[in-house]
């Protein structure tokens, strides 16, 4: 992990009734629920990550872990060099749908300011000017803040975030309000090259930002990598569509006697005059020999279907 701008090593976090010293200490608490267990990753400095799980599995303890809003029980979190706690900035990357319904005073454009100026923010109108109308709030500017609505509301905490200099960007259950495409437009513009961390417990959000997952189960992290890296890690089914041309029952032998194939099906086509067949492997490890055995086919197409999150999470169950 030389070199990770964002460290955990063996972190066990939760809640409970220990003491203040207990706490300052950083010792385990004589009472708590542990949230998260032996937590231990790192990520890069424009690393852009989705951390997901179902609820009650520490998302967001994760995310007030990094910003240094809660303290681990045990183990070491280190964010660019520092304890989180102990940077100044931490936790104003955090960006969550219930902290929009914090009091801010004065008009956006005020909270703006107030914000660039903290961070010290160059060429501050201009920089706000872009940032408003990234997030399509230029036309707010003037309005009072305690008077936006929550997703509004939402969007101003996110051009706080990017206007300020906090180390990792964290935005909790964000992308179930704003939609996913809105988010990777965020992430390739004001937030690119900045290490971001998104939670979601919505399948179909985690998979269409196409971003690596830290995948959290019960309270461990159990999975680290891409959705592809992940299904063959835990040895999830894969499928494969391949239109052959003069299909013949001895190579449709071979498919179905393989070691790695546990079904192959003929399916319809309107596309051409061959045929289609649709084929589930055991796993991905399978496939290189799969390959030799459909090239002795007159081959016209081949798609391999993409592991699906649900399918993943249904194999930790």
């Amino acid at each position: 992990m030389e070199g990770a701008f964002v460290e955990f090593k063996h972190v066990y976090a939760g809640y409970g009734s220990g003491s203040s010293l207990e706490k300052l200490l950083r010792a385990t608490p004589s009472s708590h629920t542990t949230v998260l267990r032996d937590l231990t990753f790192s990520l890069a400095s424009h690393d852009q990550v989705v951390i997901f799980g179902p609820g009650g599995s520490g998302k967001s303890t994760l995310l007030r872990l990094i910003a240094g809003s809660h303290i681990a029980h045990e183990g070491t979190i280190v964010v660019n060099g520092k304890r989180p706690g102990t940077h100044p900035s931490a936790k104003d990357g955090y960006v969550c749908v219930d902290y929009a319904n914090r009091i801010l005073h004065g008009t956006v454009q005020d909270v703006l300011l107030a914000c660039g100026k903290a961070h010290k923010v160059d060429h501050l109108p201009s920089r706000i000017g872009e940032v408003t109308k990234v997030l399509g709030i230029e036309k707010l500017t003037e309005h009072k803040a305690q008077r936006l609505s929550t997703t509004e509301r939402i969007r101003v905490e996110l051009a706080c975030a990017a206007l300020s200099d906090a180390p990792v960007l964290l935005l909790d259950d964000i992308a179930d309000v704003l939609e996913p495409g809105e988010i990777k437009r965020l992430l390739s513009g004001i937030f690119a090259g900045r290490c971001t961390c998104i939670a979601t417990r919505n399948v179909a959000i985690a998979e269409s930002l196409e971003l690596p997952i830290l995948l959290l189960h019960g309270t461990s992290l159990v999975h680290h990598g891409s959705r592809e890296s992940i299904a063959h890690e835990a040895g999830i089914n894969r499928m494969v569509d391949a239109w052959v041309e003069g299909l013949r029952y001895d190579l449709l032998r071979k498919l179905r006697s393989h070691p790695g194939v546990l079904q192959v099906q003929l399916l319809p086509t309107d596309q051409f005059d061959g045929s289609r067949l649709r084929i589930t492997m055991r796993n991905s490890r399978y496939l290189p020999s799969l390959y030799d055995v459909i090239s002795q086919a007159q081959l016209v197409h081949i798609e391999e279907l993409p592991p699906s999150l649900s399918d993943i999470v249904g194999s930790l169950s």
